[in-house]
Formats: structure tokens, sequence, C-alpha cells
């Protein structure tokens, strides 16, 4: 009934105003203009977040290793958590948890790929074998470099909850699930050019 009597009061007003001063009430009651890249940020975190909802699920099922004496036992667990979130995002694909914000993370990597000189950027790409794919809900392979973010790059990518962390491999940025090792998402578009 409020609202009603509200809408009636702004159509009045509304009849009673000249255009200009309408096309201005109009402005007034409009939303105000969304900032993309902080729109972008808070998408990706509600998928970041979904990711974890669907991992909980499924880590209840594997439980944490108590003895921590046994290295065959972590792994074993890491391998079945990997394997059940796996079949948990069966049809993920890349983007998924990236999603809107993968323009800003491309632009983001690009800027410190062109900032290294090209000895360091050979480097990079020499740890990495030729043909190596990354695939999304694959482990990420053990005789590959588990490869860290340079600090400089880390600090301007959004912040991950502890389960998840950021891996470069040349100038692909991918999500990894720390306790499955598992690839979560690769952000497309980062690929790397190899001079031989």
């Amino acid at each position: 009934m409020v609202r009603t009597a509200v809408a009636l009061l702004f159509s009045a007003l509304c009849i009673s105003l000249p255009a200009g001063r309408l096309a201005a009430a109009e402005r007034a009651q409009a939303k105000p203009p969304v900032n993309p890249h902080a729109q972008a940020l808070v998408e990706f975190k509600k998928r970041v977040d979904t990711y974890l909802e669907l991992r909980r699920a499924v880590t209840q099922k594997y439980p944490e290793v108590k003895e921590t004496g046994d290295p065959a036992k972590i792994h074993d667990r890491e391998v079945a958590l990997g394997k059940g979130i796996a079949m948990a995002r069966i049809s993920a694909k890349p983007g998924d948890v990236f999603g809107p914000v993968s323009g800003q993370l491309l632009t983001i990597v690009e800027k410190d790929w062109n900032a290294r000189s090209p000895a360091d950027q050979k480097a990079i790409l020499a740890e990495i074998p030729k043909g190596f794919v990354l695939k999304i809900n694959q482990p990420y392979p053990p005789d590959v470099a588990l490869a860290t973010v340079p600090p400089k790059l880390l600090a301007q990518l959004p912040m991950l909850p502890e389960e998840l962390e950021y891996r470069l491999v040349d100038r692909r940025l991918l999500l990894r699930d720390r306790d499955a090792n598992l690839i979560v998402d690769v952000l497309v578009g980062a690929e790397p050019t190899r001079a031989e």
C-alpha cells in the first residue's frame, strides 16, 4: 500500500514536471553506475565460493590423514580427493571459475610477461616441457616444476582462500587446489610464444 502511494506520488510529480526535470527525476531513481572491475571481482568471489562448497561436500568423503609420517597415505588421499572433485565437476571448462575477471587477469599477466627480460622469458619457457598441456580436472603433473607466481604479479591478483593457489606456467595462469593437486581452472588466452 505504501509502495502504491509512493508510485502514485512519483507519477503525479512526473506529470507536473517539465520534460528536462522529468529526465532528471528518472535519473535520480535509476541505480548508480557499477564499476565493471569491482563487479567482475564480486562474480569471481562467488564462483570461488561455489567451488569451495562443492569441494567441502566431496572432502567429507575423504577425511584428512591423521598420521603425517606415512607419505603414501597422504598421497593416496590427495589422489582420491582430486578424483572425487573432478568427478563432481565433470563438465567443468576453462573460465568456469575465472569467468568475468579473465580479461583483467590476462592484462595483468601480459604486462608482467612484457616487463621481463628476454633471458627471463626464455628461462621460464625452458622449464616447461614442449607440448605440455594444462587441463582442468587433471592433477598438476608431479614431474613439472610447481612454479610460483612472482610476488609483484601475485600482489595484483585477487586474493584466494587457503585451499586454492595461483600457479604460473610460462604465461598461463592457473588455479590449483592445494590438497587435491588438481587444476581447477586455466586462464585461456595467455599462451606462450616459444622462440626456438
